[in-house]
């Protein structure tokens, strides 16, 4: 849910049936890049624990795709 907008503390704070009808909303019109995922059977990644000696991350980036081409995978 943090990915349309709610913080877990908002909805924390939400009584139970604004959080129901949230979800019944969303089953008749899911967020879209929950649409997306689905079509293009994208999974989350799986987040690697930060390596200190490379603090921007971009290492990681650049060992993953080292042909330079992002591609879903």
């Amino acid at each position: 849910m943090t990915a349309c907008g709610y913080t877990p503390s908002d909805i924390d704070a939400m009584p139970m049936i604004d959080v129901l009808n949230l979800l019944r909303y969303w089953r008749e019109a899911p967020p879209t890049h929950e649409i997306l995922a689905a079509v293009h059977q994208i999974e989350p990644a799986r987040k690697a624990p930060p390596d200190p000696a490379d603090p921007s991350g971009i290492g990681t980036l650049i060992a993953r795709f080292p042909d330079g081409v992002v591609t879903s995978r």
